[in-house]
């Protein structure tokens, strides 16, 4: 009965190759800009995509495909929103992608997406697109959905999905052209998948307008985090180590006292602290280290006693949602080769013709 059972088991395995696509499509407008059809119309997404998945169709031949397009994460815009209104942060989530100052590259990826999309299914590749949800969040509930019982590659080069990472969850990095997988990024890092996250919510992402503790990137954030675990941890171990020296040096409440800290200026000129405002915890201290009232603190450390509320946010803003309800059950469409072969001739890409075959 048991080898029933474990047969039976091994035939409902599946394979799955989950593939952000906007992460690929950006990157590929990026390495392919100069490309044009006869008609002058940009064809660099189209040709770095399908020559992408070509690439992953002959290295994971037995893995069904999806490709996941971001929506908009109504959760994030919403905590950003009101970390705003808070004074937190000073602008929402993402609002640092201002389309008229964007780069040519980028713009080409928003005209050529949904032709795209449609290029994509005549060659039967399933494809997702939530609109409450970035891509992230909705690969992040397939493989918390399918890991049991599967294997997972997640292909995208963004970071941020290290948090997904489990024994039957890898990644594929189609620029390094790397595989991770839970061991090795324990190997490199010395941190658990989750503890990505941490590390995020110290050091930011000036990408998505996600504010950390100023001054701290990655090398900081991940040896705090080697250290004590969780960012609060890292707050516990920082407030229990200097949180005399702040009720010695009382947190500044008076606009001439205020005006002596943000008046300090750098070796070139700039303010020094332009992100302290009045009645921040530890600012008091900030300007008696300043004065050298008292023994030198790290500056990253005085930093981030600052800015715990600023962290608390990143944290959530990080994290991906990993519970989205009533996933679409992954179905491949009709793969049609004429009309894959016009949407190759219409964008000059005939190196690729030869290898289409691939995804019947």
């Amino acid at each position: 009965m048991n080898e029933i059972n474990n047969e039976s088991k091994q035939e409902k395995k599946m394979k799955y190759l989950l593939i952000d696509g906007n992460n690929m499509a950006i990157r590929s407008a990026f390495a392919h800009q100069e490309l044009r059809n006869s008609e002058g119309i940009p064809t660099s997404v189209h040709f770095g995509v399908l020559q992408s998945l070509i690439h992953l169709k002959e290295h994971y031949p037995t893995h069904q495909m999806l490709v996941v397009w971001d929506g908009k994460s109504k959760r994030r815009m919403t905590e950003a929103i009101k970390g705003v209104e808070d004074g937190i942060i000073r602008s929402g989530y993402k609002e640092n992608r201002q389309k008229d100052e964007q780069p040519q590259p980028l713009l080409d990826f928003y005209k050529q997406a949904p032709y795209l999309k449609r290029g994509l299914a005549t060659a039967a590749i399933p494809q997702i697109r939530l609109s409450d949800f970035e891509a992230d969040d909705v690969i992040a509930s397939y493989c918390k959905k399918l890991k049991g019982d599967n294997e997972i590659v997640v292909v995208t080069s963004d970071k941020d999905y290290y948090q997904i990472l489990d024994s039957n969850v890898d990644m594929y990095d189609g620029m390094k052209q790397e595989l991770i997988s839970e061991e090795s990024l324990n190997e490199k890092m010395k941190i658990t998948p989750e503890q990505y996250v941490e590390v995020g919510a110290l050091m930011g992402d000036t990408g998505d307008n996600i504010f950390g503790i100023p001054g701290w990137g990655e090398t900081t954030a991940l040896k705090a985090i080697q250290e004590h675990k969780k960012w609060k941890k890292v707050y516990e171990h920082y407030e229990n180590s200097y949180g005399e020296l702040r009720k010695k040096f009382s947190d500044i409440t008076d606009e001439e006292e205020f005006k002596k800290l943000t008046s300090i200026k750098t070796q070139k000129g700039n303010q020094k602290y332009p992100e302290i405002k009045i009645g921040m915890p530890y600012s008091g201290l900030t300007l008696a280290v300043e004065e050298k009232k008292t023994k030198n603190i790290k500056k990253n450390i005085l930093m981030a006693l600052m800015f715990k509320e600023r962290v608390k946010l990143a944290y959530s803003l990080k994290k991906m949602d990993d519970d989205i309800q009533d996933l679409p059950e992954i179905k491949p469409g009709t793969f049609s080769q004429e009309k894959l072969l016009e949407y190759l001739d219409y964008y000059d890409i005939e190196s690729l013709i030869e290898a289409i075959d691939i995804f019947k």
